[in-house]
């Protein structure tokens, strides 16, 4: 089995600063614990690239999703995996990235 390398964008690094800025106003501790649980889940889309489910909001077998507690990562699956964005399941994906720059 060929593992796929990861990328992530910009808008994906930005969103794990966000998360971390965001928990750390409460608890650092958390905060770290989080961060690292995204990125442990990330790690498993180099073996199992289509592990997360295809996106609801767009008919796109290459754009998945994969869940840790209340966020959401989007990622898009060609020759690498490509991390789109992390957020809050509580927001507008609609209004949080603009999908169809990936959709090709």
């Amino acid at each position: 089995m060929e593992l796929k390398k990861i990328e992530y964008n910009q808008d994906a690094r930005e969103s794990i600063i966000q998360i971390n800025e965001y928990i750390s106003k409460n608890s650092i501790y958390y905060a770290n614990k989080t961060i690292k649980e995204i990125i442990n889940r990330i790690g498993n889309l180099s073996m199992f690239p289509y592990m997360g489910r295809k996106i609801p909001e767009y008919n796109n077998a290459n754009l998945r999703e994969i869940i840790y507690k209340s966020y959401r990562i989007l990622y898009k699956v060609n020759s690498n995996v490509y991390i789109l964005k992390i957020f809050h399941h509580s927001r507008d994906i609609l209004n949080s990235i603009n999908i169809s720059n990936y959709q090709k």
